[in-house]
């Protein structure tokens, strides 16, 4: 049986080989990916059925013998399907195994006196007794007065919330997506009718880049990443006309050039957007006329678009996020309304008569027009036509179905912004306030990691 190339696994799946290769296991593959487990577990099953691996060592062998890592482990961690670490496997690559019987000379590590663990223990509990009392005002040091002082705004010690540098062209209704630790933003609507230009972010420098236009200016749009090429369906080419185009324009991130693909089967804008295991899956949006409920995935390998099982709800302008395998479709406009639907989708069931649609908690407030981004398996939303939306986030736990709101924005967020993650960070890129177009450029630090030193002498 001939093996399969490394092209037929998804850019998420070698990445995740790469690192079966050199020993992760699956908690420490999703720590660095910020992924859960269970989509660890669900990548790791797809490899080894694509690659017809039946243990972590055959498939680091596999990616050995295809060039995907040439530096493998010695040890290839193998775990159950619960995640149990069952043996250590060597692997058979110009590495030598422990012989039978003998037990593995393993490195000498000096143990800590237990006083010293006890006074870090301590000392630990004591700077955060003093960081506490340091929000606090420092009140177990002050003396209460009588008149009781009004309310102030005390800066949190980790700030989420940060401004970068203003995008180049003030826009609302762009597409903005991340590759590789940087931010496209494209298209949209400015002062000057409909922007045609692409801009790049650096998050590490704080600067823009112009780059290459893009053939037809589009606004009400979205794009999606896949193996380094940036895709933009459809979207409406004027202000003044409602009707959009099912033109599909694709950008190469490696030589700044831009190409055609196959149209979408219907004009669109306002859809839904989202890439997963290298298919783009588009979710309803506007076709000029009325807001669909139609569902349509793409093969760049073929340059062929398919239609899927429609979404139970029709709208327009949903956010859309991955995790775990599946796709969830939140909120959004249907007639001028808002829609509060969270909608999930599988795409591995939409076969044979399966029924791949199941309902999740819905929006717990209207919100029209909204953005949606993953990170570490939890969803993120931002905007919505209305005051409080343009300040306050909520996120969303696929794991246990359940909504929670987010620290505010210093300052209102505005409407139709293009939003993208890195990492564990948001960042929050043009808009409109009203008649006012925006060139803001924001950062929100979802995830914080503290990291406390300890010096061994």
């Amino acid at each position: 049986m001939t093996s399969p190339e490394p092209s037929e696994l998804s850019e998420r799946e070698m990445e995740i080989l790469r690192l079966v290769a050199t020993g992760a296991s699956n908690k420490e593959i999703a720590q660095k990916l910020y992924i859960s487990t269970n989509t660890v577990k669900v990548h790791i099953r797809n490899i080894f059925t694509k690659i017809g691996a039946s243990s972590r060592t055959e498939a680091a062998m596999y990616a050995v013998r295809t060039g995907l890592v040439t530096n493998p482990a010695i040890q290839v961690v193998e775990e159950d399907n619960e995640g149990n670490i069952s043996q250590d496997v060597g692997l058979p690559i110009g590495s030598k195994l422990t012989p039978t019987g003998e037990e593995p000379v393993l490195p000498t590590h000096r143990k800590l006196p237990r006083w010293i663990s006890f006074l870090f223990l301590v000392g630990f509990v004591i700077l955060l007794f003093l960081v506490w009392n340091f929000n606090q005002g420092f009140a177990i040091f002050t003396k209460p007065t009588e008149t009781a002082l009004p309310p102030r705004n005390t800066p949190t010690p980790f700030p989420h919330w940060n401004e970068l540098a203003a995008m180049p062209i003030a826009r609302s209704n762009l597409a903005l997506v991340a590759f590789e630790n940087q931010i496209y933003a494209i298209g949209g609507l400015g002062p000057q009718e409909v922007y045609s230009g692409m801009d790049r972010f650096d998050p590490q420098t704080n600067t823009w880049v112009l780059l290459s236009s893009k053939p037809t200016p589009v606004f009400d749009v979205r794009a999606a990443v896949i193996s380094g090429l940036i895709f933009i369906p459809g979207g409406r080419t004027s202000s003044l006309d409602p009707q959009p185009t099912n033109i599909l324009e694709i950008y190469d991130t490696s030589t700044n050039q831009w190409k055609v693909g196959t149209p979408l089967p219907i004009p669109l804008s306002g859809y839904g957007l989202v890439a997963y295991e290298g298919i783009l899956y588009v979710f309803g949006g506007w076709n000029g006329e009325k807001y669909l409920n139609n569902v349509y995935s793409y093969d760049p390998t073929t340059d062929a678009w398919k239609e899927r099982t429609p979404m139970p709800t029709a709208r327009a302008f949903a956010g859309v996020a991955e995790a775990g395998g599946k796709i969830y479709v939140i909120g959004g406009i249907y007639e001028n309304q808002p829609v509060t639907a969270n909608e999930i989708y599988t795409p591995s069931r939409d076969h044979d008569d399966l029924v791949p649609w199941e309902t999740g908690f819905p929006l717990p407030e209207n919100r029209m027009g909204i953005q949606a981004a993953t990170i570490a398996d939890t969803i993120y939303i931002f905007g919505g036509e209305i005051v409080h939306a343009n300040r306050v986030g909520l996120i969303y736990f696929p794991q246990s179905d359940n909504w929670q709101s987010l620290e505010a924005s210093p300052t209102p967020l505005g409407e139709y912004f293009g939003m993208t993650a890195i990492g564990t960070n948001l960042f929050f890129v043009g808009g409109n306030f009203g008649s006012v177009f925006s060139d803001q450029n924001k950062t929100y630090q979802a995830i914080i990691t503290l990291s406390i030193p300890i010096i061994i002498k």
